[in-house]
């Protein structure tokens, strides 16, 4: 469960409270007690055009279909709207629940430019959670 891991969650919980079949991608190495900090994805991209890469204006990294093995589908990665989960509920989810299931990784380059994307909205997220991830 390392920074830039993409995971698929059969029972996700959404801020709304809401479940549902989410990709997300984590954000960030725990320390101690530290949560996982996790953005979930979508291709549902509503008609809209994005540019390859970092979108400031919608607070989303896009990534175009077949450009990353992990995205068969044009993806958003939703970079404002941030999830936390302790290491217990990933175990749990993991090992004992069988809803969480690891998909892959970002890659040391596309995370690096996913991270830079996150730093230009320093504003949107909250201090805490941007300095777990830029540390």
């Amino acid at each position: 469960m390392a920074k830039g891991s993409v995971f698929f969650h059969s029972d996700f919980l959404f801020h709304d409270g809401e479940k549902g079949k989410k990709l997300f991608v984590i954000l960030n190495e725990p320390q101690n007690n530290e949560p996982y900090l996790v953005i979930k994805t979508t291709s549902q991209l509503h008609n809209k055009q994005f540019q390859n890469g970092c979108n400031e204006r919608f607070g989303v990294f896009f990534i175009p279909a077949g450009t990353d093995k992990n995205f068969p589908l044009s993806t958003l990665l939703q970079l404002i709207e941030i999830y936390e989960f302790s290491a217990e509920e990933f175990l749990k989810g993991s090992l004992q629940e069988k809803v969480i299931t690891p998909i892959g990784d970002l890659g040391a380059p596309l995370l690096a430019q996913v991270i830079n994307c996150i730093r230009k909205l320093k504003e949107d997220i909250s201090e805490k959670h941007f300095k777990l991830i830029t540390r």
